[in-house]
């Protein structure tokens, strides 16, 4: 697309070798600096400290998970939170309500229209009679994919059609794979890893489960909403509703996720319903207008008619 890209040298959290790449390149003074993530954050703010900075520093706060470290996000023009839960849960750390706005994540819709490929049944060696619960997301620590697996354990001696899916790679699968032996899995969860092409497979999906620990909303939960599937997701911690379409369950309670999953199974009105409200969130939140909500609040933080770069 033309747009320059700065690798930086990075192996710990404030990599001297990155802090020097970053000074360098930041000393043509950036109208916006927007980091996307707490490391990114820190070295900015280590640069600015140490430097001194003419570009104001967006900073993008996804979870609802107390903030470890306040004096970071303090240190940022503007926060973007993308939900009411996770501007709470910043104002509670101790972030000034008007140093934070409220920009919702949004789905991009290229390539999702064309729903009909099979690939992720395929992956999944799902027959047209199973019931495919999937989840797609990276096999980290920051997803709870244990409580679905006893979630699973549960369904499938009540529901023998059931399937269940984990789509994506990371350093847990190692874990999930002594899981599926000991709960005696074995074809009945399946790691099919990544899988190429799962975008214009997604409507195959019969139920999304995304097992998040803090995580509000994720790109696979919005592109599956866009193409109708409902979704299985923990409350966040207040209990409150991420999203129109996604059923809330307890964290790290598997008996009320397969309750969840169950109902769904039996009663296709309440899927069908639960259909509807995830495609009509989906397109209420499309990626045109987050990135008109934050060019909006760039030119917020920095004037008017400044925005160039």
């Amino acid at each position: 697309m033309g747009i320059p890209v700065i690798p930086l040298p990075w192996s710990v959290g404030a990599d001297p070798r990155a802090l020097r790449t970053l000074a360098r390149h930041a000393r043509r003074r950036w109208d916006v600096v927007h980091v996307h993530d707490t490391h990114a954050l820190r070295l900015m703010t280590y640069l600015a400290a140490l430097e001194g900075s003419g570009s104001r520093i967006v900073a993008t706060r996804r979870t609802v998970a107390p903030t470890r470290s306040a004096w970071k996000w303090r240190r940022a023009h503007l926060i973007l939170a993308v939900s009411e839960s996770a501007r709470d849960a910043l104002i509670a750390g101790g972030v000034e309500r008007g140093r934070i706005s409220v920009v919702p994540e949004g789905v991009d819709a290229e390539g999702l229209e064309a729903q009909g490929s099979t690939v992720l049944r395929d992956a999944a060696g799902a027959k047209p009679d199973h019931f495919l619960v999937a989840s797609l997301a990276a096999l980290g620590p920051d997803r709870d994919h244990a409580t679905l697996m006893r979630a699973a354990s549960l369904v499938v001696k009540k529901y023998p059609n059931a399937r269940f899916a984990i789509f994506g790679d990371g350093p847990e699968r190692g874990r999930l794979e002594s899981l599926i032996d000991k709960l005696d899995l074995e074809g009945w969860v399946c790691l099919p890893g990544f899988v190429e092409g799962a975008r214009s497979s997604l409507a195959n999906m019969d139920l999304f489960v995304m097992p998040s620990l803090r995580e509000e909303l994720s790109t696979g939960c919005l592109e599956a909403m866009w193409a109708g599937v409902p979704v299985v997701m923990p409350a966040a911690a207040d209990g409150r509703l991420r999203a129109e379409g996604i059923e809330p369950v307890r964290r790290g309670d598997a008996a009320a996720m397969a309750e969840a999953i169950g109902r769904f199974i039996d009663e296709p009105d309440h899927r069908a319903q639960a259909s509807e409200r995830a495609r009509a969130y989906a397109r209420a939140h499309r990626a045109e207008a987050m990135v008109d909500a934050t060019l909006e609040a760039y030119e917020g933080v920095s004037g008017p008619g400044r925005v160039s770069r």
